[in-house]
């Protein structure tokens, strides 16, 4: 027999629960003595992961915050030698032994443009009403190796084909990017004013040596047309790419090493960030010669052949027959144009769209060029379809060259009609003696008016030929006008794309004329910049507004965009970026308005 009731308490259970309750007290009067400590001071700090650079590295500029993480964001220096990118922000907050400590780090990367040395003016970081400032920092920023590929992981350079072409001839431009150690997030900003340029089949990836030494190499060639003779510069090419350092306590990997490059253990490495530039090239752009130049000149310059095809050597007059003239070979074929010919009135010729068919592969632009028209003769007979002839510049000859098609042939048949009708009038008998004559057995349908009135000259009236057509036209009008409307509207509905680009150049110009123009330029520029990428954003479909303007130019050029409207855009957004970081006002904010709006104008124009 048992007693029931309260369960008994042990002496254990006491001092756990008097052992918990004195902890409890312990870390509130701990809280409590060292609240004072929990307000920290503020400090600011700059600091930069190197002193001495050369125009092929970039400058990692942090300026850290500590003691809050409520600071507006620094104002970064003045640095209109540098080209500045935000690089975002990391923040802590802990507390070790009842003590708080907080920080917020705000990242940036200088690209140096030119040598010298220069001073990173001090950053302002406003607190609580209370400004701070950085120590000024000294960087000195020198040329590349002299000596090509001494001493050097990455360089690059750009090998122009012929320093002295003739206009419209081509010269290839290859982008050459060596390396002896793993590259990635390559980004190549290329510009050749005064060329039309068309992209080559790459990158091609090669293996050369330099000075004795094997690099790895990455070859970007490109088709250039110079578009006017006298020297057009070709300007310095800038490669941004991140430098892959897995070497271990600064001893390179030993490649058969099996903790080494490629292993499992060793994925990661430290991504150094460079900036490559290639040396400005300057052609000597030589004019056609007036000399021997024909009449016909066609404005082709490189190799071509000519040649022409019948669909059909015979044809009905009034039918039609297929001439198609195909010129193939090297150089500016897209610039082809053969016109219309005229063979006189015994056969008419009708013209067709041209068709360019590229053959890719090798380092020049090459294909064929098909020209077809109908032909149709208007006589009976043998017509004589003359050669045709194409004139073009050789720049290997230095002189013009005459190509033609061989003369054809085309006869042309008479046209089918139908056998004459036979006219029998009543008693008259056929060619067996039968009797031919024509009874009226029945009236199947009858006209509605018999009389002679069926003849009279029936005119309307001017007014009651408006009122009808007024009358045919309006329902088929409000028809076309509810079909558009509505298509419209589940297009802005459904398609995400055409959505973002209705309305955006509306928006971007009200938003330019709502800007103060008394405000700070720093913060000025960054809010047109913003509404112009914004606005690239809305036409492209491209999310985010924060895309560079090399990122922008290969968006644009994909588009519809002129290379003059890519180039301009570009230009703006570097300037605007420029503007930011720039010692002294340059540009009123009127003008920086009136650049944008005539940009944004012109881009709607062809979006």
């Amino acid at each position: 027999m048992t007693k029931t009731g309260k369960p008994p308490v042990h002496k254990n259970q006491h001092s756990g629960i008097f052992i918990a309750a004195l902890f409890s007290w312990i870390t509130a009067l701990l809280i409590m003595t060292t609240g004072m400590s929990w307000a920290e001071e503020v400090q600011v700090t700059a600091s930069v992961d190197k002193r001495e650079l050369t125009l092929e590295d970039s400058v990692n500029l942090s300026i850290r915050i500590e003691g809050t993480q409520s600071a507006s964001q620094p104002e970064p220096p003045r640095l209109p030698d540098f080209t500045v990118r935000s690089r975002g922000s990391s923040s802590s907050f802990q507390i070790i032994n009842g003590k708080k400590s907080s920080s917020i780090t705000y990242n940036f990367i200088l690209l140096p443009r030119k040598t010298g040395t220069f001073t990173i003016d001090p950053s302002t970081v406003e607190v609580d009403g209370k400004k701070y400032q950085t120590a000024p920092i000294t960087l000195v920023v020198r040329e590349p190796s002299a000596v090509l590929g001494t001493s050097r992981d990455v360089f690059a350079e750009m090998v122009i084909s012929n320093l002295k072409p003739y206009v419209q001839e081509q010269v290839t431009a290859t982008l050459r990017i060596y390396h002896r150690v793993e590259i990635r997030n390559l980004k190549v900003g290329t510009d050749f004013p005064g060329f039309r340029e068309e992209k080559l089949k790459g990158p091609v990836q090669n293996t050369r040596i330099v000075n004795g030494v094997r690099y790895l190499t990455y070859e970007l060639p490109t088709a250039l047309f110079p578009l006017r003779p006298g020297k057009v510069e070709i300007p310095a090419t800038v490669i941004e790419l991140d430098q892959v350092d897995r070497s271990r306590n600064g001893r390179p990997q030993d490649r058969f090493d099996p903790f080494g490059q490629g292993s499992i253990f060793n994925n990661f490495g430290r991504l150094e960030h460079k900036i490559l530039r290639t040396k400005a090239v300057t052609l000597n752009v030589q004019p056609l010669p007036e000399i021997n130049r024909p009449e016909s000149f066609s404005n082709l310059v490189g190799e071509f052949s000519i040649s022409s095809q019948l669909s059909r050597e015979e044809v009905e007059v009034g039918d039609t027959a297929t001439l198609t003239i195909t010129v193939s070979g090297r150089g500016n074929i897209q610039d082809l144009s053969l016109p219309s010919p005229d063979w006189g009135e015994s056969l008419k010729v009708y013209q067709d769209q041209a068709e360019y068919h590229p053959i890719n592969g090798g380092l020049s632009v090459s294909g064929e060029k098909i020209h077809t028209y109908a032909l149709v003769p208007l006589k009976e007979g043998e017509l004589k379809i003359p050669p045709i002839s194409l004139s073009y510049f050789d720049p290997t000859q230095r002189n013009y060259v005459f190509a033609e098609t061989l003369p054809l042939a085309l006869k042309a048949l008479p046209g089918k009609s139908d056998p004459d009708l036979k006219v029998i009038g009543p008693g008259t008998l056929n060619a067996a003696g039968e009797s031919d004559t024509v009874r009226k057995v029945g009236e199947d349908i009858l006209p509605i008016h018999t009389g002679p009135e069926v003849f009279d000259n029936h005119i309307l009236s001017l007014s009651a030929v408006l009122w009808i057509t007024l009358g045919l036209m309006i329902p088929a009008g409000l028809f076309m006008v509810y079909a558009w409307a509505y298509n419209h509207r589940q297009r802005l509905k459904h398609d995400i794309a055409f959505s973002r680009s209705h309305g955006a150049h509306k928006q971007a110009l009200k938003q330019l004329e709502a800007l103060p123009l008394n405000s700070n330029q720093r913060d000025f520029v960054r809010a047109l910049s913003l509404i112009l990428r914004e606005y690239i954003g809305n036409i492209l479909n491209v999310q985010g507004s924060a895309i560079t303007s090399s990122e922008v130019k290969d968006k644009l050029l994909k588009g519809n965009f002129s290379p003059e409207d890519v180039q301009d855009t570009q230009k703006l957004l570097e300037k605007f970026e420029t503007l930011q970081y720039a010692s002294a006002e340059t540009s009123s904010p009127e003008v920086l308005i009136q650049e944008s709006r005539n940009l944004l104008d012109r881009l709607e124009k062809k979006s």
